[in-house]
């Protein structure tokens, strides 16, 4: 019995171990696989170090106020005698042409033909003299004025003309009223005899109402004349007397005395200018007033001298001093008030004038009223008896009186005369109308011949500006080369031997000598602040480079984006062309920071920038690793590093990369 429970003792106890035995390898398995399956990082150490900035950028080379050399005209490159890099002197040659034709010059021969072609039929398609052909082919024209002459004239002979038939149509007008009234007086027979007495008397009584008329016109026109003369001896009596009262005279503008027309003593000009010499008099004994240059004034300064030395007071100094500051202030004020008022009294003694030219005038105007009043009695003393119209109409009355009876032949007559007048009336208006057409006519062949030799002789200067362009390309085309401008140094060439060159294209491009490359880049305030003008910058690509030194040359704000960026400007020097791409990196200035990391060990997410350190816990099965983030601010950075400030002890182990991506809280096993 006892046998038998010792050996299922034994059998459980060995179970047990099998038991164990399986599950600690079951376990060791399944950690093995777990840690398989988990991310692998690398890590680095969060440590003290130095950082030393650096800002980078590309930028391309350009060639401050490089040269370009353009050809003036189509062209085969025969050869080419400069290289890029190769130093040149002013006239050196740069490239050799074929000798042969340039399509300009094919062209401007062809042009030529058009021009001498068009020439010709301008020439023999016009009506223009052989004179005027000669004269436009010897280059001799005629000038603007010449033209405007012409034309002026032949607009004035034809308004002259057009002028003469209108009055050639009032006077046919005027013959054919005249024909019907006298037909009317012809009906008549009494009637005729009647009318001629009745005119004379009419022409009595109108010579009559003329002398009437004209006597009261003559009259009233010296009548007016009196008026105006009495008017302007009042005006200047009015004047005289105010110059008077303002220089303080005591005599009358009436009575022929005179003021002076100038100010005396005891004058209100006087007053006022002694008032002016008071009020400066009170400035210069205001004692001890500051000014900024020192300036004084004195009983006999001048108006802009007082005035200089008033705005010349330092104020500030009297601030200290408000009383003796008032009393400047108000005794400059009343000086100001006394000298505009004597300014105003001069100003009216100069409108009104010398007293004396105004009493020689109304003197003059006193003697004129004289004469124009004797003059008027004169008129009033004709009477109309001694008119010579009025005796003249009372001739005419009597001896029309006396023909009535030789009126009716008259009559008869002057029907036959006024025909004949009707038949010479249409006859000038029919010679001027041919004459006015004639000249409309020869007003158009006017217009015609000006504009044909306008063209003829634009067309001589085209051909004779041709011919000058072709002789300039003839002498280009032959041995012909192209020559450095300026002297410098060879940045490109544009075409090879064997290549046809483009009118005013730039075949080669010369850095002027004295005057350098340059290539700039934009960078942030941030990057910006890192640097100064002068540092050295590095070439990124500097293998590829001999000799190239570059050249922190300026700093300012970035034309795109002036409020966040700046642009970075940087002197080249050495064998490098223009145009090419360089990548450069500027800044020196080094720095010691507690915690350091990898720049690989910088992430950022849309919380901004962080870390992932690992966190170790021992279990029984091993020490486990998890990821935990730490939000950082990034304080400076170099081509490997970055220093960070964080929530960090040091020393913390800080992921750096990973074979998979790894975030907070995740677990993860350590490379190597």
């Amino acid at each position: 019995m006892e046998d038998t429970i010792k050996i299922r003792k034994d059998k459980i106890k060995n179970v047990a171990l099998i038991f164990l035995s399986v599950m600690l390898i079951l376990t060791f398995f399944s950690n093995s696989i777990l840690n398989r399956a988990l991310p692998e990082v690398a890590t680095a150490y969060v440590a003290y170090n130095t950082i030393t900035e650096k800002v980078r950028g590309n930028g391309v080379v350009t060639a401050d106020d490089p040269y370009k050399v353009v050809v003036k005209d189509t062209r085969t490159i025969e050869s080419v005698a400069v290289k890029v890099g190769d130093e040149v002197t002013k006239d050196q040659v740069l490239f050799y042409l074929e000798d042969a034709e340039s399509e300009e010059l094919k062209k401007a021969k062809d042009e030529l033909e058009d021009l001498e072609l068009a020439y010709m039929k301008a020439m023999f398609g016009s009506n223009l003299s052989s004179d005027v052909i000669n004269k436009v082919a010897n280059g001799k024209e005629d000038s603007f004025a010449t033209y405007q002459a012409k034309v002026t004239d032949m607009q004035n002979r034809l308004q002259a003309a057009e002028d003469r038939v209108k009055e050639c149509e009032k006077a046919l007008e005027t013959l054919s009223t005249e024909g019907s009234v006298n037909n009317n007086d012809a009906s008549a027979d009494t009637i005729p005899d009647e009318l001629e007495k009745a005119d004379a008397a009419t022409d009595l009584a109108n010579a009559e109402a003329e002398f009437n008329a004209n006597k009261a016109k003559q009259v009233a026109n010296i009548n007016a004349q009196i008026t105006e003369v009495q008017n302007q001896i009042k005006d200047l009596e009015t004047l005289i007397n105010k110059g008077q009262s303002l220089a303080g005279g005591s005599s009358s503008a009436g009575d022929g005395s005179s003021a002076g027309g100038s100010a005396s003593s005891g004058t209100a000009y006087e007053t006022a200018k002694a008032n002016v010499e008071s009020k400066l008099k009170q400035l210069t004994e205001i004692p001890s007033v500051p000014t900024k240059t020192g300036k004084s004034i004195l009983t006999t300064s001048t108006e802009d001298e007082v005035k200089a030395w008033y705005n010349d007071i330092n104020w500030e100094s009297l601030n200290s001093d408000p009383e003796k500051q008032l009393d400047c202030e108000s005794k400059y004020g009343e000086y100001r008030v006394a000298i505009d008022a004597l300014n105003d009294i001069a100003s009216t003694l100069g409108e009104y004038g010398s007293v004396d030219n105004r009493q020689e005038q109304l003197s003059n105007l006193k003697n004129q009223l004289t004469s124009l009043q004797a003059k008027l009695e004169e008129v009033n003393s004709i009477s109309v008896s001694s008119s010579g119209s009025v005796q003249e109409a009372k001739n005419r009355l009597e001896k029309a009186e006396k023909n009535i009876t030789e009126i009716n032949a008259a009559n008869k007559q002057s029907s036959v005369a006024h025909q004949n007048k009707v038949l010479n009336a249409e006859l000038a208006l029919k010679n001027a109308q041919t004459v006015y057409d004639l000249l409309k006519e020869e007003q158009t062949t006017l217009a015609s011949d000006i504009n044909a030799q306008l063209d003829l002789t634009k067309a001589n200067k085209d051909i004779a500006e041709k011919k000058e362009e072709i002789a300039k390309l003839e002498s280009e085309s032959v041995g012909a080369t192209i020559v450095a401008p300026v002297e410098g140094t060879i940045v490109s060439l544009e075409r090879v031997a064997g290549e046809t060159t483009e009118k005013g294209e730039a075949i080669a491009t010369i850095q002027v000598a004295g005057k350098g490359m340059s290539l700039s880049f934009s960078v942030t305030n941030a990057q910006a602040a890192k640097v100064n003008v002068g540092d050295k910058a590095e070439l990124q690509n500097a293998w590829y480079y001999n000799d190239v030194m570059i050249t922190l040359s300026n700093i300012k704000p970035d034309p795109e984006d002036p409020g966040k960026k700046k642009l970075l400007e940087f002197n080249v020097e050495g064998l490098v062309q223009n145009g090419e791409s360089l990548s450069v990196s500027v800044g020196q200035r080094s720095a010691e920071y507690e915690h350091v990391v990898p720049n690989s060990a910088v992430r950022e997410d849309n919380k901004g920038k962080f870390i992932l350190i690992i966190d170790e816990k021992t279990t029984p099965f091993g020490n486990r690793y998890k990821a935990r983030r730490v939000d950082v601010e990034v304080l400076a950075s170099d081509e490997i590093n970055t220093a960070v400030s964080a929530d960090l002890q040091g020393y913390e182990y800080v992921i750096t990369t990973s074979n998979q991506p790894v975030k907070e809280g995740d677990q993860v096993r350590l490379n190597g």
